[in-house]
């Protein structure tokens, strides 16, 4: 992956914060800008949103509605 060095400028208490977080997750404050820039834009782009709606579906289940009704027989289904 190319990359681009890029020149920000942030207030001194917000650096200091985001520095005493990226030791706490033992990553360096270029990681842990780019980790919140990722996730910024994921969430952004409803990525996410649809990801969990997804999985929250899969987890439920799918109803077929064959357990509500009885089997067919296979006399039944072959009728001439």
């Amino acid at each position: 992956m190319e990359k681009r060095n890029l020149t920000l400028s942030l207030p001194y208490p917000l650096v200091h914060k985001a520095k005493e977080l990226a030791v706490k997750e033992s990553r360096s404050l270029n990681d842990y800008v780019k980790q919140a820039i990722e996730e910024k834009i994921v969430r952004a782009s409803g990525f996410d949103e649809a990801r969990q709606r997804q999985l929250r579906r899969l987890k439920a289940g799918f109803r077929f509605g064959a357990k509500s009704r009885r089997p067919v027989s296979r006399e039944t289904l072959h009728e001439r």
